[in-house]
């Protein structure tokens, strides 16, 4: 379920990006969790969560993803998500894309983080320099 990217953003800040694919659901919910943790107690600037090769997203993954947006938002951590529609509708229904912002490809989340254009919920982010 998890994955590793290849991909790479050049900026001066240290950034994680963790990818998921297939279903996330009450099967898959404990692991997805797990991985969410781990991000989010890494020492990074920005997170993107690369969910486009997700195929199903539940309600696990609705309620999982809004404790990781918060834990990281009172960690001053932004958030970006990365997926396509099967990601995207839920957390537009659920009331998510309050909290975190949600980009169609892994590069225009990746920019728009690393470019500080973004962080927790709709605020923007200011990193001082």
């Amino acid at each position: 379920m998890s994955r590793s990217s290849t991909r790479r953003f050049d900026s001066s800040k240290s950034y994680c990006v963790q990818g998921f694919s297939g279903s996330i659901d009450a099967e898959t919910g404990a692991d997805f969790a797990i991985a969410l943790d781990r991000v989010v107690r890494s020492r990074c600037d920005g997170i993107v969560l690369d969910l486009t090769a997700v195929n199903f997203f539940g309600t696990v993954g609705l309620v999982l993803l809004g404790t990781f947006v918060d834990d990281a938002t009172r960690a001053s951590i932004p958030v970006v998500v990365a997926g396509e529609r099967t990601v995207s509708r839920p957390l537009e229904v659920s009331g998510l894309t309050a909290k975190v912002r949600i980009y169609e490809t892994l590069e225009e989340a990746g920019r728009v983080l690393a470019d500080g254009g973004t962080g927790p919920s709709t605020v923007e982010f200011a990193v001082p320099e």
